[in-house]
């Protein structure tokens, strides 16, 4: 498995599916695994590289959102005391979740050496600023709903790195299957945390990583602008060709245009709502 990124503390691993990231942070006191996935020998790279840092500290493994390709790792680390957030538990999906890593690995004939299964949490995340302080180490938590209604999003205080699950990508631009309101309101959660905390290393969910303040900015500046254009283009009901030339200038722009539709018909059926509850 691709590593695109190392430092002293930090290893960001990069599927070749969906340029999907899997992130090992090791301090003296944890081993904190994030998102482990996709084919057998990438996981079994992870497990691998875990195996070689590990002095003895407690495995934590985390899910940043309940989508099947983040937690199609989850019985490779059973050691692991698993964090996630309380919509994470309580997702109401989970026998469809099941059903897609299922017929993932049915369709591409693959066998891995764990079950699959939907994890269960150790660890469960219900606000802003959650934190855990173990030894020296601190992570602080917080909800990120909008791409998903489960988000989790962290940063490693000490080290001053922000893990944000499917957000801040450069390979993609939101993908909403909860919210607009809710994406816009994690986006302006990220900005106040990368600024305020300082952060130094971002790691999206698909993606490059970023140690660049400007690309951390311009991330959260093109995802907000896809935003404000969706909802324009909604409210007009005409099509947005500024819009449309935004998705296109993706490198994988034929698949991302089907993920545009979805954006469309979620922000449709979210205007809907709220138009039907002004009228209540």
């Amino acid at each position: 498995m691709a590593v695109q990124y190392e430092d002293k503390y930090v290893t960001v691993f990069q599927s070749a599916l969906h340029q999907t990231t899997s992130t090992v942070a090791v301090t003296k006191d944890v081993i904190l695994i994030v998102d482990p996935t996709w084919l057998p020998e990438e996981i079994a790279a992870i497990q691998e590289y875990v195996e070689s840092v590990d002095e003895g500290q407690r495995k934590y493994l985390l899910f940043t959102h309940s989508d099947f390709d983040h937690i199609i790792g989850y019985n490779a680390f059973p050691e692991a005391v698993t964090i996630a957030s309380r919509g994470f538990v309580a997702r109401t999906g989970k026998k469809e979740t099941m059903q897609e890593l299922q017929d993932f690995d049915d369709h591409y004939y693959i066998q891995r050496p764990y079950v699959l299964d939907y994890p269960r949490i150790d660890i469960i995340i219900d606000y802003d600023e959650q934190i855990m302080e173990i030894g020296d180490t601190k992570l602080t938590f917080y909800l990120a709903p909008g791409h998903t209604p489960d988000g989790t999003f962290l940063i490693i205080n000490n080290l001053k790195v922000l893990i944000c699950g499917d957000y801040l990508s450069d390979v993609e631009f939101p993908f909403i299957t909860h919210t607009c309101s809710a994406y816009e309101r994690t986006l302006k959660k990220l900005e106040t945390v990368i600024f305020d905390k300082e952060i130094e290393l971002v790691i999206p969910g698909h993606g490059t990583a970023t140690t660049e303040l400007k690309e951390m900015r311009d991330r959260i500046e093109d995802s907000r602008w896809y935003l404000e254009a969706l909802k324009k283009e909604a409210v007009s009901n005409e099509d947005y060709d500024v819009l449309q030339a935004f998705v296109d200038s993706f490198l994988f722009s034929r698949f991302l245009s089907e993920k545009h539709n979805e954006n469309r018909e979620v922000l449709k059926k979210e205007l809907e709502r709220e138009q039907a509850e002004h009228q209540r």
